[in-house]
Protein backbone atom coordinates (compact mmCIF):
# COMPACT_ATOMS: atom_id res chain seq x y z
CA UNK A 1 0.00 0.00 0.00
CA UNK A 2 1.29 3.44 -0.93
CA UNK A 3 2.10 5.61 2.04
CA UNK A 4 0.14 8.86 1.87
CA UNK A 5 2.39 11.78 1.04
CA UNK A 6 2.42 15.17 -0.55
CA UNK A 7 5.06 15.50 -3.23
CA UNK A 8 6.54 18.96 -3.61
CA UNK A 9 8.22 19.58 -6.94
CA UNK A 10 10.71 22.36 -6.38
CA UNK A 11 13.53 22.53 -8.84
CA UNK A 12 16.03 24.90 -7.29
CA UNK A 13 17.02 26.54 -4.06
CA UNK A 14 15.13 29.48 -2.64
CA UNK A 15 15.34 32.56 -4.81
CA UNK A 16 17.65 34.35 -2.36
CA UNK A 17 20.07 31.37 -2.23
CA UNK A 18 20.23 30.09 -5.79
CA UNK A 19 23.59 28.33 -5.96
CA UNK A 20 22.94 27.12 -9.50
CA UNK A 21 22.43 30.68 -10.71
CA UNK A 22 25.51 31.98 -8.88
CA UNK A 23 27.76 29.28 -10.31
CA UNK A 24 26.39 29.71 -13.83
CA UNK A 25 26.83 33.50 -13.79
CA UNK A 26 30.39 33.27 -12.45
CA UNK A 27 31.48 30.71 -15.03
CA UNK A 28 29.77 32.46 -17.94
CA UNK A 29 31.58 35.68 -17.06
CA UNK A 30 34.91 33.84 -16.81
CA UNK A 31 34.66 32.01 -20.14
CA UNK A 32 33.34 35.16 -21.87
CA UNK A 33 36.38 37.10 -20.78
CA UNK A 34 38.77 34.34 -21.85
CA UNK A 35 37.17 33.59 -25.23
CA UNK A 36 36.87 37.26 -26.16
CA UNK A 37 40.68 37.56 -26.01
CA UNK A 38 41.44 34.83 -28.57
CA UNK A 39 42.50 35.63 -32.16
CA UNK A 40 39.01 34.65 -33.37
CA UNK A 41 37.03 36.08 -30.46
CA UNK A 42 33.61 34.96 -29.34
CA UNK A 43 31.48 38.06 -29.73
CA UNK A 44 28.38 36.64 -27.98
CA UNK A 45 27.68 33.74 -25.64
CA UNK A 46 24.34 32.59 -24.35
CA UNK A 47 23.70 30.03 -21.62
CA UNK A 48 20.26 28.49 -21.17
CA UNK A 49 19.46 26.10 -18.33
CA UNK A 50 16.28 24.16 -17.59
CA UNK A 51 16.06 22.77 -14.04
CA UNK A 52 13.09 20.41 -14.25
CA UNK A 53 11.43 18.06 -11.79
CA UNK A 54 8.78 15.70 -13.13
CA UNK A 55 5.99 13.67 -11.54
CA UNK A 56 3.95 11.14 -13.47
CA UNK A 57 1.54 8.31 -12.84
CA UNK A 58 -0.18 6.12 -15.41
CA UNK A 59 -3.00 3.59 -15.30
CA UNK A 60 -4.73 1.17 -17.61
CA UNK A 61 -7.66 -1.22 -17.12
CA UNK A 62 -8.06 -0.16 -13.49
CA UNK A 63 -4.43 -0.74 -12.47
CA UNK A 64 -2.01 2.11 -11.76
CA UNK A 65 1.76 2.35 -11.80
CA UNK A 66 3.69 3.63 -8.83
CA UNK A 67 4.10 7.42 -9.02
CA UNK A 68 7.45 8.36 -10.51
CA UNK A 69 9.51 11.45 -9.76
CA UNK A 70 12.80 12.52 -11.32
CA UNK A 71 14.88 15.65 -11.80
CA UNK A 72 17.15 16.78 -14.62
CA UNK A 73 19.16 19.88 -15.37
CA UNK A 74 19.75 20.49 -19.06
CA UNK A 75 21.76 23.33 -20.51
CA UNK A 76 22.71 24.82 -23.87
CA UNK A 77 25.72 26.94 -24.82
CA UNK A 78 25.12 29.22 -27.80
CA UNK A 79 28.39 30.76 -28.94
CA UNK A 80 29.02 33.07 -31.88
CA UNK A 81 32.33 33.92 -33.55
CA UNK A 82 32.87 36.24 -36.50
CA UNK A 83 30.58 39.26 -36.43
CA UNK A 84 26.83 39.92 -36.29
CA UNK A 85 26.95 40.47 -40.05
CA UNK A 86 28.39 37.02 -40.74
CA UNK A 87 29.04 34.42 -38.07
CA UNK A 88 29.32 30.69 -37.54
CA UNK A 89 25.54 30.16 -37.46
CA UNK A 90 25.17 31.25 -41.10
CA UNK A 91 23.66 28.60 -43.36
CA UNK A 92 26.21 26.66 -45.40
CA UNK A 93 24.53 26.18 -48.75
CA UNK A 94 24.54 22.79 -50.50
CA UNK A 95 26.33 21.21 -47.54
CA UNK A 96 23.97 18.26 -47.09
CA UNK A 97 22.16 16.96 -44.05
CA UNK A 98 25.12 15.38 -42.28
CA UNK A 99 27.72 18.13 -42.57
CA UNK A 100 27.12 19.75 -39.18
CA UNK A 101 29.08 19.05 -36.02
CA UNK A 102 26.85 17.80 -33.22
CA UNK A 103 25.84 20.42 -30.69
CA UNK A 104 27.67 20.04 -27.37
CA UNK A 105 25.33 18.38 -24.89
CA UNK A 106 25.41 19.71 -21.37
CA UNK A 107 23.96 18.03 -18.30
CA UNK A 108 24.29 20.12 -15.15
CA UNK A 109 24.88 18.28 -11.84
CA UNK A 110 21.83 18.07 -9.60
CA UNK A 111 23.63 18.60 -6.28
CA UNK A 112 24.71 22.18 -5.52
CA UNK A 113 27.87 22.75 -3.54
CA UNK A 114 28.66 26.12 -2.01
CA UNK A 115 31.20 26.98 -4.73
CA UNK A 116 29.27 25.38 -7.57
CA UNK A 117 32.46 23.73 -8.79
CA UNK A 118 30.80 20.78 -10.55
CA UNK A 119 28.42 23.12 -12.34
CA UNK A 120 31.26 25.39 -13.39
CA UNK A 121 33.30 22.49 -14.73
CA UNK A 122 30.37 21.32 -16.86
CA UNK A 123 29.87 24.83 -18.32
CA UNK A 124 33.62 25.29 -18.91
CA UNK A 125 33.95 22.04 -20.83
CA UNK A 126 30.85 22.73 -22.94
CA UNK A 127 32.01 26.28 -23.72
CA UNK A 128 35.42 25.02 -24.81
CA UNK A 129 33.82 22.44 -27.13
CA UNK A 130 31.34 25.01 -28.47
CA UNK A 131 34.10 27.50 -29.26
CA UNK A 132 36.17 24.95 -31.20
CA UNK A 133 33.12 23.86 -33.16
CA UNK A 134 32.13 27.48 -33.88
CA UNK A 135 35.57 28.39 -35.25
CA UNK A 136 35.65 25.31 -37.50
CA UNK A 137 32.21 26.15 -38.82
CA UNK A 138 33.06 29.83 -39.42
CA UNK A 139 35.92 28.75 -41.69
CA UNK A 140 33.43 26.68 -43.71
CA UNK A 141 30.94 29.57 -43.79
CA UNK A 142 33.51 32.00 -45.21
CA UNK A 143 34.66 29.51 -47.82
CA UNK A 144 31.07 28.73 -48.79
CA UNK A 145 30.24 32.42 -49.23
CA UNK A 146 33.25 32.93 -51.47
CA UNK A 147 32.15 30.33 -54.05
CA UNK A 148 28.35 30.66 -54.00
CA UNK A 149 26.08 33.12 -55.75
CA UNK A 150 25.00 36.20 -53.86
CA UNK A 151 22.34 35.56 -51.26
CA UNK A 152 18.85 36.87 -51.96
CA UNK A 153 18.47 38.04 -48.35
CA UNK A 154 21.49 40.14 -47.33
CA UNK A 155 20.41 40.67 -43.73
CA UNK A 156 22.80 39.98 -40.86
CA UNK A 157 23.04 36.80 -38.82
CA UNK A 158 22.39 38.39 -35.42
CA UNK A 159 20.64 41.42 -34.01
CA UNK A 160 20.92 43.53 -30.89
CA UNK A 161 18.49 43.06 -28.02
CA UNK A 162 17.80 44.88 -24.81
CA UNK A 163 19.60 43.58 -21.72
CA UNK A 164 17.07 42.13 -19.28
CA UNK A 165 17.55 41.37 -15.58
CA UNK A 166 14.53 39.60 -14.10
CA UNK A 167 15.11 37.01 -11.39
CA UNK A 168 11.60 35.79 -10.79
CA UNK A 169 10.42 33.90 -7.75
CA UNK A 170 10.80 30.11 -7.73
CA UNK A 171 7.34 28.65 -7.15
CA UNK A 172 7.04 25.04 -5.90
CA UNK A 173 4.33 22.68 -7.16
CA UNK A 174 2.73 20.41 -4.55
CA UNK A 175 0.90 17.25 -5.62
CA UNK A 176 -0.93 14.71 -3.49
CA UNK A 177 0.65 11.66 -5.12
CA UNK A 178 -1.56 9.03 -3.49
CA UNK A 179 -4.77 10.89 -4.28
CA UNK A 180 -3.83 11.32 -7.94
CA UNK A 181 -2.78 7.70 -8.22
CA UNK A 182 -6.26 6.74 -7.03
CA UNK A 183 -7.95 9.14 -9.46
CA UNK A 184 -5.94 7.99 -12.46
CA UNK A 185 -6.61 4.34 -11.60
CA UNK A 186 -10.34 4.86 -11.13
CA UNK A 187 -10.70 6.86 -14.35
CA UNK A 188 -8.86 4.15 -16.31
CA UNK A 189 -11.42 1.61 -15.09
CA UNK A 190 -14.10 3.38 -17.15
CA UNK A 191 -12.66 1.83 -20.32
CA UNK A 192 -13.46 -1.67 -19.04
CA UNK A 193 -17.11 -1.00 -19.82
CA UNK A 194 -16.28 -0.77 -23.55
CA UNK A 195 -15.17 -4.17 -24.93
CA UNK A 196 -14.40 -2.75 -28.37
CA UNK A 197 -11.71 -0.51 -26.85
CA UNK A 198 -8.79 -2.91 -27.04
CA UNK A 199 -6.20 -0.75 -25.29
CA UNK A 200 -6.33 2.44 -23.26
CA UNK A 201 -4.36 4.60 -20.89
CA UNK A 202 -4.90 7.46 -18.46
CA UNK A 203 -1.97 9.50 -17.18
CA UNK A 204 -1.08 12.57 -15.17
CA UNK A 205 2.18 14.24 -16.11
CA UNK A 206 3.30 17.26 -14.08
CA UNK A 207 6.56 19.09 -14.42
CA UNK A 208 7.86 22.12 -12.59
CA UNK A 209 10.85 23.83 -14.07
CA UNK A 210 12.94 26.90 -13.64
CA UNK A 211 14.32 28.40 -16.84
CA UNK A 212 17.52 30.44 -16.81
CA UNK A 213 18.74 32.59 -19.71
CA UNK A 214 22.13 34.24 -19.23
CA UNK A 215 24.06 36.12 -21.91
CA UNK A 216 27.46 37.75 -22.24
CA UNK A 217 25.61 41.05 -22.75
CA UNK A 218 24.39 40.93 -19.15
CA UNK A 219 20.91 39.43 -19.45
CA UNK A 220 20.00 37.48 -16.33
CA UNK A 221 16.56 35.81 -16.38
CA UNK A 222 15.04 33.23 -14.08
CA UNK A 223 11.45 32.16 -14.65
CA UNK A 224 9.44 29.45 -12.87
CA UNK A 225 6.70 27.57 -14.67
CA UNK A 226 4.61 24.44 -14.08
CA UNK A 227 3.04 22.36 -16.84
CA UNK A 228 0.47 19.69 -16.08
CA UNK A 229 -1.26 17.37 -18.52
CA UNK A 230 -4.05 14.91 -17.83
CA UNK A 231 -4.27 12.67 -20.89
CA UNK A 232 -6.24 9.63 -21.93
CA UNK A 233 -6.57 7.55 -25.06
CA UNK A 234 -8.32 4.48 -26.34
CA UNK A 235 -7.61 2.35 -29.39
CA UNK A 236 -9.37 -0.26 -31.47
CA UNK A 237 -9.02 -2.04 -34.81
CA UNK A 238 -11.73 -1.94 -37.47
CA UNK A 239 -12.69 -5.07 -39.40
CA UNK A 240 -10.61 -3.90 -42.38
CA UNK A 241 -7.47 -3.64 -40.21
CA UNK A 242 -7.45 0.14 -39.71
CA UNK A 243 -6.10 1.15 -36.30
CA UNK A 244 -8.19 3.87 -34.69
CA UNK A 245 -7.26 6.00 -31.71
CA UNK A 246 -9.00 8.80 -29.88
CA UNK A 247 -6.81 10.98 -27.67
CA UNK A 248 -7.95 13.73 -25.35
CA UNK A 249 -6.10 15.84 -22.83
CA UNK A 250 -6.27 18.86 -20.56
CA UNK A 251 -3.27 21.16 -20.06
CA UNK A 252 -2.98 23.47 -17.08
CA UNK A 253 -0.43 25.60 -15.27
CA UNK A 254 -1.64 24.56 -11.80
CA UNK A 255 -2.89 21.27 -10.43
CA UNK A 256 -6.17 23.03 -9.60
CA UNK A 257 -6.65 23.50 -13.34
CA UNK A 258 -7.28 19.75 -13.75
CA UNK A 259 -11.00 18.91 -13.36
CA UNK A 260 -12.42 16.69 -10.61
CA UNK A 261 -12.74 12.92 -10.91
CA UNK A 262 -16.35 12.94 -12.08
CA UNK A 263 -15.47 15.23 -14.98
CA UNK A 264 -12.47 13.10 -15.88
CA UNK A 265 -14.60 9.95 -15.87
CA UNK A 266 -17.08 11.64 -18.21
CA UNK A 267 -14.15 12.57 -20.43
CA UNK A 268 -13.01 8.92 -20.47
CA UNK A 269 -16.50 7.75 -21.39
CA UNK A 270 -16.59 10.21 -24.27
CA UNK A 271 -13.25 8.90 -25.55
CA UNK A 272 -14.33 5.27 -25.19
CA UNK A 273 -17.69 5.88 -26.83
CA UNK A 274 -16.10 7.68 -29.76
CA UNK A 275 -13.60 4.86 -30.29
CA UNK A 276 -16.47 2.37 -30.28
CA UNK A 277 -18.46 4.44 -32.77
CA UNK A 278 -15.49 4.90 -35.08
CA UNK A 279 -14.94 1.15 -35.28
CA UNK A 280 -18.40 0.76 -36.80
CA UNK A 281 -18.25 3.91 -38.94
CA UNK A 282 -17.96 3.63 -42.74
CA UNK A 283 -14.67 4.39 -44.46
CA UNK A 284 -14.46 7.71 -46.27
CA UNK A 285 -14.07 7.98 -50.02
CA UNK A 286 -11.71 10.64 -51.47
CA UNK A 287 -13.71 13.87 -51.58
CA UNK A 288 -13.52 17.51 -52.61
CA UNK A 289 -16.22 19.87 -51.37
CA UNK A 290 -17.38 22.27 -48.65
CA UNK A 291 -16.75 21.72 -44.96
CA UNK A 292 -16.87 23.26 -41.52
CA UNK A 293 -13.81 23.11 -39.31
CA UNK A 294 -14.93 23.36 -35.70
CA UNK A 295 -12.80 25.56 -33.43
CA UNK A 296 -10.17 23.03 -32.29
CA UNK A 297 -9.85 21.64 -35.79
CA UNK A 298 -9.53 25.15 -37.25
CA UNK A 299 -6.88 26.02 -34.66
CA UNK A 300 -4.65 23.05 -35.62
CA UNK A 301 -5.38 23.76 -39.28
CA UNK A 302 -4.06 27.33 -38.99
CA UNK A 303 -1.05 26.20 -36.98
CA UNK A 304 -0.04 23.94 -39.86
CA UNK A 305 -0.99 25.87 -42.98
CA UNK A 306 -0.07 29.39 -41.79
CA UNK A 307 1.90 29.29 -38.54
CA UNK A 308 4.95 27.42 -39.83
CA UNK A 309 5.07 29.57 -42.95
CA UNK A 310 5.44 32.82 -40.99
CA UNK A 311 8.38 31.62 -38.89
CA UNK A 312 11.19 34.04 -39.68
CA UNK A 313 14.05 31.72 -40.59
CA UNK A 314 11.96 30.17 -43.39
CA UNK A 315 11.89 33.53 -45.20
CA UNK A 316 15.71 33.67 -45.32
CA UNK A 317 16.52 30.05 -46.12
CA UNK A 318 16.65 29.54 -49.89
CA UNK A 319 15.95 25.82 -49.45
CA UNK A 320 12.52 26.79 -48.08
CA UNK A 321 9.48 27.28 -50.29
CA UNK A 322 9.18 30.89 -49.01
CA UNK A 323 5.46 30.82 -49.69
CA UNK A 324 4.80 34.14 -47.95
CA UNK A 325 8.21 35.86 -48.02
CA UNK A 326 7.31 38.39 -50.70
CA UNK A 327 3.63 38.79 -49.80
CA UNK A 328 3.90 41.31 -46.94
CA UNK A 329 1.26 43.97 -47.55
CA UNK A 330 -0.80 41.65 -49.75
CA UNK A 331 -4.13 40.02 -48.98
CA UNK A 332 -3.69 36.30 -48.29
CA UNK A 333 -6.99 35.73 -46.44
CA UNK A 334 -10.50 37.14 -46.70
CA UNK A 335 -10.67 40.58 -45.11
CA UNK A 336 -12.60 39.38 -42.05
CA UNK A 337 -9.67 37.22 -40.84
CA UNK A 338 -6.90 38.49 -38.56
CA UNK A 339 -4.14 36.42 -36.97
CA UNK A 340 -1.78 37.26 -34.13
CA UNK A 341 0.76 35.27 -32.16
CA UNK A 342 0.78 36.33 -28.53
CA UNK A 343 2.95 34.31 -26.10
CA UNK A 344 2.33 36.93 -23.39
CA UNK A 345 -1.23 35.60 -23.00
CA UNK A 346 -1.45 33.02 -20.18
CA UNK A 347 -5.15 32.22 -20.72
CA UNK A 348 -7.97 32.43 -23.22
CA UNK A 349 -11.13 32.93 -21.18
CA UNK A 350 -10.66 30.25 -18.48
CA UNK A 351 -8.33 27.96 -20.44
CA UNK A 352 -4.59 27.98 -19.75
CA UNK A 353 -2.55 28.40 -22.94
CA UNK A 354 0.41 26.11 -23.54
CA UNK A 355 2.27 28.67 -25.63
CA UNK A 356 2.60 31.23 -22.83
CA UNK A 357 6.09 32.41 -21.86
CA UNK A 358 7.42 35.78 -20.63
CA UNK A 359 10.85 35.51 -22.32
CA UNK A 360 12.07 33.46 -25.23
CA UNK A 361 15.15 31.23 -25.19
CA UNK A 362 17.42 34.10 -26.25
CA UNK A 363 16.33 36.29 -23.34
CA UNK A 364 14.09 38.56 -25.41
CA UNK A 365 10.73 39.56 -23.87
CA UNK A 366 7.82 37.78 -25.55
CA UNK A 367 5.78 40.07 -27.78
CA UNK A 368 2.38 40.05 -29.45
CA UNK A 369 2.91 39.95 -33.22
CA UNK A 370 0.29 40.98 -35.76
CA UNK A 371 0.75 38.37 -38.49
CA UNK A 372 -2.37 39.04 -40.54
CA UNK A 373 -4.60 42.11 -40.17
CA UNK A 374 -7.92 42.17 -42.02
CA UNK A 375 -6.64 39.51 -44.41
CA UNK A 376 -3.35 41.29 -45.19
CA UNK A 377 0.02 39.77 -44.27
CA UNK A 378 1.76 42.11 -41.84
CA UNK A 379 4.87 40.32 -40.58
CA UNK A 380 6.69 37.27 -39.30
CA UNK A 381 7.73 35.59 -36.07
CA UNK A 382 11.37 36.40 -35.33
CA UNK A 383 14.27 35.27 -33.21
CA UNK A 384 17.46 37.31 -32.98
CA UNK A 385 18.32 36.19 -36.52
CA UNK A 386 17.02 39.10 -38.62
CA UNK A 387 15.50 38.81 -42.08
CA UNK A 388 15.11 41.34 -44.85
CA UNK A 389 12.94 44.31 -43.73
CA UNK A 390 12.64 42.86 -40.18
CA UNK A 391 15.80 43.66 -38.25
CA UNK A 392 15.05 42.76 -34.64
CA UNK A 393 13.60 39.90 -32.63
CA UNK A 394 9.98 39.94 -31.48
CA UNK A 395 10.56 37.33 -28.80
CA UNK A 396 9.86 34.11 -30.72
CA UNK A 397 13.26 32.40 -30.53
CA UNK A 398 12.48 29.00 -29.02
CA UNK A 399 13.93 25.52 -28.63
CA UNK A 400 13.86 22.24 -26.81
CA UNK A 401 17.06 21.71 -24.77
CA UNK A 402 19.76 20.31 -27.04
CA UNK A 403 18.65 22.20 -30.17
CA UNK A 404 19.57 25.53 -31.72
CA UNK A 405 17.09 28.39 -31.38
CA UNK A 406 14.90 29.30 -34.36
CA UNK A 407 11.70 31.33 -34.69
CA UNK A 408 8.68 29.35 -33.49
CA UNK A 409 4.99 29.87 -32.76
CA UNK A 410 3.64 30.52 -29.26
CA UNK A 411 -0.10 31.23 -28.94
CA UNK A 412 -1.55 31.58 -32.45
CA UNK A 413 -4.86 33.48 -32.30
CA UNK A 414 -7.23 33.44 -35.28
CA UNK A 415 -9.98 36.06 -35.03
CA UNK A 416 -12.92 36.98 -37.25
CA UNK A 417 -14.32 40.51 -37.26
CA UNK A 418 -17.44 39.22 -39.02
CA UNK A 419 -19.15 36.19 -37.51
CA UNK A 420 -22.46 34.40 -37.10
CA UNK A 421 -23.85 31.88 -34.58
CA UNK A 422 -22.82 28.30 -35.31
CA UNK A 423 -26.29 27.25 -36.47
CA UNK A 424 -26.18 29.94 -39.15
CA UNK A 425 -22.75 28.70 -40.20
CA UNK A 426 -24.17 25.19 -40.51
CA UNK A 427 -27.03 26.53 -42.62
CA UNK A 428 -24.48 28.22 -44.85
CA UNK A 429 -22.74 24.86 -45.25
CA UNK A 430 -26.02 23.28 -46.42
CA UNK A 431 -26.50 26.07 -48.96
CA UNK A 432 -22.93 25.61 -50.22
CA UNK A 433 -23.45 21.84 -50.61
CA UNK A 434 -26.54 22.49 -52.74
CA UNK A 435 -24.86 25.25 -54.73
CA UNK A 436 -21.97 22.94 -55.63
CA UNK A 437 -24.38 20.05 -56.28
CA UNK A 438 -22.48 17.84 -53.86
CA UNK A 439 -24.09 14.79 -52.21
CA UNK A 440 -22.81 15.86 -48.80
CA UNK A 441 -20.46 18.18 -46.94
CA UNK A 442 -18.16 17.52 -44.00
CA UNK A 443 -17.81 18.75 -40.44
CA UNK A 444 -14.45 18.26 -38.73
CA UNK A 445 -14.95 18.23 -34.97
CA UNK A 446 -11.36 17.75 -33.89
CA UNK A 447 -7.85 17.26 -35.24
CA UNK A 448 -5.11 15.60 -33.21
CA UNK A 449 -2.17 16.80 -35.25
CA UNK A 450 -0.58 16.99 -38.63
CA UNK A 451 2.44 18.07 -40.57
CA UNK A 452 3.35 20.45 -43.34
CA UNK A 453 6.06 20.57 -45.98
CA UNK A 454 7.57 24.04 -46.34
CA UNK A 455 10.70 23.30 -48.41
CA UNK A 456 11.40 23.44 -52.14
CA UNK A 457 12.40 19.80 -52.55
CA UNK A 458 8.89 18.57 -51.66
CA UNK A 459 5.42 19.76 -52.64
CA UNK A 460 4.48 22.78 -50.52
CA UNK A 461 1.53 21.08 -48.91
CA UNK A 462 0.00 19.97 -45.63
CA UNK A 463 -1.71 16.94 -44.15
CA UNK A 464 -3.67 16.96 -40.92
CA UNK A 465 -5.26 14.03 -39.12
CA UNK A 466 -8.86 14.57 -37.98
CA UNK A 467 -10.33 12.44 -35.20
CA UNK A 468 -14.04 13.00 -35.67
CA UNK A 469 -15.53 13.77 -39.07
CA UNK A 470 -19.23 13.87 -39.99
CA UNK A 471 -21.01 13.70 -43.31
CA UNK A 472 -23.72 16.37 -43.52
CA UNK A 473 -26.50 15.71 -46.01
CA UNK A 474 -28.43 18.56 -47.67
CA UNK A 475 -31.75 16.66 -47.56
CA UNK A 476 -31.97 16.71 -43.76
CA UNK A 477 -30.80 13.16 -43.06
CA UNK A 478 -28.93 12.79 -39.73
CA UNK A 479 -25.20 13.48 -39.79
CA UNK A 480 -23.12 10.34 -40.32
CA UNK A 481 -19.82 9.64 -38.55
CA UNK A 482 -17.04 8.51 -40.91
CA UNK A 483 -13.48 7.31 -40.37
CA UNK A 484 -10.14 7.07 -42.15
CA UNK A 485 -9.85 10.72 -43.16
CA UNK A 486 -6.71 12.76 -43.86
CA UNK A 487 -7.24 16.42 -44.73
CA UNK A 488 -4.76 17.49 -47.40
CA UNK A 489 -4.06 20.49 -49.59
CA UNK A 490 -1.82 23.40 -50.45
CA UNK A 491 -1.79 26.61 -48.40
CA UNK A 492 -2.46 29.49 -50.79
CA UNK A 493 -5.49 27.82 -52.35
CA UNK A 494 -6.82 26.88 -48.91
CA UNK A 495 -6.41 30.44 -47.59
CA UNK A 496 -8.70 31.75 -50.31
CA UNK A 497 -11.44 29.19 -49.64
CA UNK A 498 -12.39 30.43 -46.14
CA UNK A 499 -15.88 31.88 -46.50
CA UNK A 500 -17.31 32.55 -43.02
CA UNK A 501 -16.70 32.15 -39.28
CA UNK A 502 -18.80 31.52 -36.19
CA UNK A 503 -18.82 33.67 -33.06
CA UNK A 504 -17.57 30.87 -30.76
CA UNK A 505 -13.90 30.04 -30.19
CA UNK A 506 -12.04 26.94 -29.02
CA UNK A 507 -8.49 26.29 -27.81
CA UNK A 508 -6.08 23.60 -28.92
CA UNK A 509 -3.08 23.02 -26.63
CA UNK A 510 -0.28 20.81 -27.83
CA UNK A 511 3.39 20.25 -28.55
CA UNK A 512 4.94 21.22 -31.87
CA UNK A 513 8.00 19.53 -33.34
CA UNK A 514 10.28 21.28 -35.82
CA UNK A 515 13.98 22.12 -36.34
CA UNK A 516 14.49 23.31 -32.77
CA UNK A 517 12.77 20.32 -31.19
CA UNK A 518 9.45 20.07 -29.37
CA UNK A 519 8.00 23.21 -27.83
CA UNK A 520 4.61 23.81 -26.17
CA UNK A 521 2.15 25.78 -28.28
CA UNK A 522 -1.50 26.77 -28.38
CA UNK A 523 -3.88 27.90 -31.09
CA UNK A 524 -7.28 29.57 -30.77
CA UNK A 525 -9.82 29.78 -33.59
CA UNK A 526 -13.52 30.09 -34.37
CA UNK A 527 -15.49 27.56 -36.40
CA UNK A 528 -14.76 28.17 -40.09
CA UNK A 529 -16.71 27.44 -43.25
CA UNK A 530 -14.37 26.45 -46.08
CA UNK A 531 -15.90 26.22 -49.54
CA UNK A 532 -13.52 23.51 -50.70
CA UNK A 533 -11.39 20.96 -48.87
CA UNK A 534 -9.83 17.73 -50.06
CA UNK A 535 -9.64 14.51 -48.08
CA UNK A 536 -7.94 11.22 -48.78
CA UNK A 537 -8.03 7.85 -47.08
CA UNK A 538 -5.52 7.49 -44.27
CA UNK A 539 -3.04 4.66 -44.19
CA UNK A 540 -4.08 1.43 -42.54
CA UNK A 541 -2.67 -1.84 -41.30
CA UNK A 542 -3.76 -5.25 -42.53
CA UNK A 543 -3.92 -7.26 -39.32
CA UNK A 544 -7.32 -8.53 -38.27
CA UNK A 545 -8.89 -7.45 -35.00
CA UNK A 546 -8.16 -9.75 -32.02
CA UNK A 547 -9.22 -13.33 -32.70
CA UNK A 548 -10.15 -13.88 -29.06
CA UNK A 549 -12.71 -11.99 -27.02
CA UNK A 550 -11.28 -9.96 -24.12
CA UNK A 551 -11.31 -11.69 -20.72
CA UNK A 552 -14.44 -11.23 -18.63
CA UNK A 553 -14.17 -8.66 -15.84
CA UNK A 554 -15.70 -11.07 -13.29
CA UNK A 555 -15.98 -14.84 -13.15
CA UNK A 556 -19.37 -16.33 -13.84
CA UNK A 557 -21.37 -17.28 -10.79
CA UNK A 558 -20.69 -20.87 -9.69
CA UNK A 559 -17.51 -21.26 -11.73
Amino acid sequence: MLTPFLLTLITAAAADDDLLLSAAVDELERVTEALSQLPEPAYWIGLGIIDRTTFEVQATHGAASEPDQYQVRLADIDLRVGSPALDNTHKIRDAGWFSEDPRPSLDIPIVDDALGYATRVAIWQAADDAYRSAVRRLIKVRANESVKVEREDQSADFSDAEVVVDLGEIVPLTIDAEAWQDIVRDVSEVFLDYPDVYDSSVSLHAENHVSYVLTSEGTRIRHSRARIRMAMWGTTVADDGMSLQVYDHIDAMTIDGIPDQDTLEDMARTVAQRVTELRAAPLVDPYVGPAILRGRAAAVFFHEILGHRVEGHRQKDEDEGQTLTDKVGEAIFPDFISVTDDPTLPQWNDTDLNGYYPYDDEGVPAQRVAVVADGILEGFLLSRAPIENFSTSNGHGRRQPGSAVVARQGNLLVQANESVPYEQLRSALIREIKAQDKPFGLIFDDITGGFTFTGRTTPNSYSVQPVTVWKVYPDGRPDELIRGVDLIGTPLITFSRIAAASDSYQVFNGMCGAESGWVPVAAVAPDLLVTEVEVQRKEKDNDRPPLLAPPAQTEEEGS
